[in-house]
Formats: C-alpha cells, sequence, structure tokens
C-alpha cells in the first residue's frame, strides 16, 4: 500500500536566490567547467526536493554553529568521484491548513569546507553560534536579526530585486 505524498511548494529565499546567481554567473564565464557541471547539478537537486526526496541527512544542534536542528542539508558537488564539495540547506514546513503543500524553504548553497553552508544559513535565518533554538525563543529581544544579515553593501547595487518571482518547477 503505497502513501500518498501531500504536494510541496519550494520556496527559495532571497539568499539563496543570489548563490544561485552567482553559480550562474561563475558557470556562464566557465563552461563546461566545474560551476557549470555544480549549476547544472544543484538545478536537478532542487528538481528532487521539490518532488520529495529526501536530504543527505536532517541537522542537529552543535554549539560551534548556529543551531539549524530544524533543518536538512542536501549535499551536491561538480565530480561525482569526489566528496561533495557543497551544501544545501533546507527546511519544511508543514501545511497550515489540510489540502495545502508542504513548503520545502530553500536557506543556503555554500561550500563544505568549514561549515560555510551552515554559517551562512544561520545568519539568513538569524542564528548566532552557540544558542539552541529554546533558547533564542526565550529571549525577550532578538540576538541577532535576519534583517541585519540581509543588509547589503553599497557596493552591491547589482542584486536582483527582492520581488522578483520565485524559482518554478513544473
Amino acid at each position: 500500500m503505497s502513501e500518498h505524498q501531500p504536494p510541496i511548494r519550494l520556496l527559495p529565499t532571497a539568499g539563496f536566490k543570489q548563490d544561485l546567481q552567482t553559480l550562474h554567473d561563475a558557470a556562464v564565464l566557465y563552461p563546461r567547467g566545474p560551476e557549470d557541471r555544480l549549476l547544472r547539478v544543484t538545478l536537478n537537486q532542487l528538481g528532487r526536493i521539490n518532488q520529495g526526496a529526501p536530504s543527505t541527512h536532517p541537522l542537529e544542534y552543535m554549539p560551534s554553529y548556529p543551531d539549524l536542528s530544524d533543518c536538512e542539508t542536501t549535499y551536491v558537488g561538480a565530480d561525482p568521484h569526489a566528496k561533495p564539495s557543497h551544501r544545501i540547506v533546507w527546511r519544511e514546513r508543514a501545511p497550515q491548513r489540510p489540502g495545502d503543500p508542504v513548503t520545502r524553504e530553500i536557506i543556503a548553497m555554500g561550500e563544505r569546507a568549514n561549515g560555510h553552508a551552515y554559517y551562512m544559513a544561520g545568519q539568513r535565518l538569524g542564528r548566532p553560534v552557540g544558542f539552541t533554538l529554546a533558547e533564542l525563543a526565550a529571549q525577550r529581544e532578538p540576538i541577532a536579526s535576519p534583517l541585519r544579515s540581509r543588509q547589503r553593501s553599497i557596493g552591491s547595487f547589482d542584486a536582483p530585486p527582492s520581488d522578483e518571482p520565485d524559482l518554478q518547477f513544473d
């Protein structure tokens, strides 16, 4: 007996869209290079995530990183014969009403080395290192603000506007 899987809505954040744009720009500069392969693998993985594929593994609290215990990670890499070089960090949100789709919010894509993707995801979610989600929820005022992590320098006028449509997978 097969279970009916609820529909899934992919919700890439503005930060993730920027990560993907940066990778795309590098792939355009080096067609058929590792950036192009990484972009294709990443887009394929996003399609799989949208279809309900499980993550590489759920994340747990580790004191040396922001608490991402409500998130999942999926590994991606350009070389199929090497350890994946990047991580996609995302989280799944249950539907608010029966019949609504499950939302998979894509937060960050970054290098696997030194936990770079985890630090980016934590910054985008406004989560400082060393605090659990329960400790953050108990704070009267936020310790870190997601708005502060989204501020851009004066030289970043070429960033895409936040009112761009979400990625669509049909």
